[in-house]
């Protein structure tokens, strides 16, 4: 048993000088090119930067969030989660379409709205914006300009146009979504899995899983499955 246990002390200790050899390495390798090192001290200053900007506007952030560009974060009431590795692009500058305006959040009127984005997925330029809920699912791809909202935000009837209207229907956007650039996204939609919305189309239903939809009101024009790669088209 002393035995053991001697062996296992001194094998822990090795794989720790290991492990801070490596780092001390790598340390090394960086100051040998001065520009890669300071890139890296640069990107992490900004990184801590943008997460203290999220965390002030009361905004729960997972872990490797990625921000290029101020966002407009507005939370009035309820909540706004970022998932891990979500990125928030708010300048074209290494976009490949224009983007109009920065991404913006917005969660108002009820106490429990709530934005909810999950894990990998990339927002860019995008405004959505929460009465209720709007959840975005993992691996998602929001495009350019796409507005994604869970209520009419006036009444429909004459005189009660110029009223704020309460009413909402929560928006599901499930994993692996693409929406294409200049969508919009309306109250009560559920897009399912795996599929994709043309650009610059307007959904006013549900969209099912693994099919592409795409107009004004959107329509399924194509479904396809990962099994056979195949595409159907309507």
């Amino acid at each position: 048993m002393q035995s053991f246990l001697k062996h296992f002390i001194i094998d822990s200790y090795t794989t720790g000088l290991m492990i801070i050899k490596q780092q001390f390495m790598k340390l090394l390798q960086q100051l040998y090119h001065p520009s890669e090192f300071f890139n890296l001290i640069w990107k992490n200053v900004r990184a801590f930067y943008w997460q203290m900007y999220l965390k002030s506007k009361g905004v729960t952030v997972g872990t490797n969030v990625i921000i290029k560009g101020k966002p407009i974060i507005l939370r009035l009431t309820g909540a706004i989660r970022l998932g891990n590795n979500v990125t928030l692009l708010s300048n074209s500058r290494r976009y490949h379409v224009s983007i109009y305006a920065p991404t913006r959040l917005m969660t108002d009127e009820k106490e429990n709205a709530i934005i909810e984005i999950g894990d990998n997925t990339r927002i860019n330029g995008a405004s959505i914006h929460a009465t209720e809920k709007i959840s975005i699912g993992k691996n998602c791809l929001i495009a350019a300009n796409v507005t994604i909202i869970d209520s009419d935000g006036h009444g429909l009837s004459p005189v009660q146009r110029n009223l704020i209207n309460p009413v909402s229907q929560p928006v599901i956007i499930e994993d692996n979504v693409w929406i294409g650039i200049n969508s919009i996204i309306l109250k009560g939609v559920k897009i399912g899995r795996n599929s994709v919305i043309g650009a610059g189309s307007i959904v006013t239903k549900n969209v099912p899983s693994n099919c592409v939809a795409a107009g004004n009101p959107a329509c399924v024009v194509k479904t396809f499955t990962h099994k056979n790669r195949q595409i159907n088209e309507y």
